[in-house]
């Protein structure tokens, strides 16, 4: 699903280089749940741009889902972002004056879905989630594990080929934390790929694998099941 070949990337910042990836190897197979973990400044946020095809390597090689992606524009880029990842992020980064439908829904308009198409895949997404009957709240309706699993559903709604999940229990109590994480292992053992990024040692070792970033480079692959 994910191959990353001797991917490096720098920053300028002034007259100093930071290197914010260094020669970085990873392959992730589909179905499989990884956890990318690491502190601030470790260089995972860049690696999750990297993987979400949000930013592009300085030099290295990235396939995903067996398409070579380390040369496209920025708009081919952007309509494989559309068509293969979902995203799930610390801040939901859902829209306030939209419903959970609406906000289901956004991806596939753009996709260009046809709108019964478009209802009943949104009332499947949402169902899965277990918010088949918040459809019509809107965020500021809904507490934060509920938004959460509003994105969730938008994530799964263009049946992407991976879920990228940044920090998605960054922002919440362990409780609804607690649930987030029990909602990505099952949609694992449904079949779906999963990349999880976070600082949190606990929230990794809820993955089948965990990967450790420092300083740019991944290091030790361990089994957590």
């Amino acid at each position: 699903m994910i191959v990353l070949e001797d991917i490096c990337k720098t920053y300028r910042l002034g007259e100093n280089a930071v290197y914010a990836l260094q020669h970085v190897n990873l392959h992730v197979k589909s179905r499989e749940f990884v956890a990318i973990v690491g502190p601030s400044g470790s260089g995972k946020s860049t690696l999750m741009n990297m993987i979400g095809c949000l930013d592009v390597a300085d030099s290295g090689r990235y396939c995903l889902d067996g398409e070579d992606v380390s040369s496209l524009t920025e708009k081919q880029l952007s309509t494989l972002r559309n068509r293969k990842i979902g995203f799930v992020f610390q801040q939901f980064n859902l829209l306030q004056k939209l419903s959970a439908e609406e906000n289901v829904e956004l991806p596939l308009v753009y996709q260009g879905v046809p709108g019964a198409e478009r209802k009943q895949r949104v009332q499947q997404a949402l169902a899965r989630v277990g918010l088949q009957t918040r459809v019509h709240h809107k965020p500021h309706e809904l507490s934060g594990g509920q938004q959460q699993r509003v994105a969730i559903a938008r994530a799964l709604v263009t049946r992407p080929a991976l879920i990228l999940a940044d920090e998605p229990t960054g922002n919440l109590d362990s409780q609804s934390g607690w649930e987030v994480m029990r909602m990505l292992q099952d949609l694992n053992a449904q079949g779906h790929t999963i990349v999880l990024i976070t600082h949190d040692q606990h929230v990794a070792a809820q993955a089948q694998r965990r990967v450790r970033i420092a300083d740019g480079r991944l290091y030790e692959q361990e089994a957590m099941r």
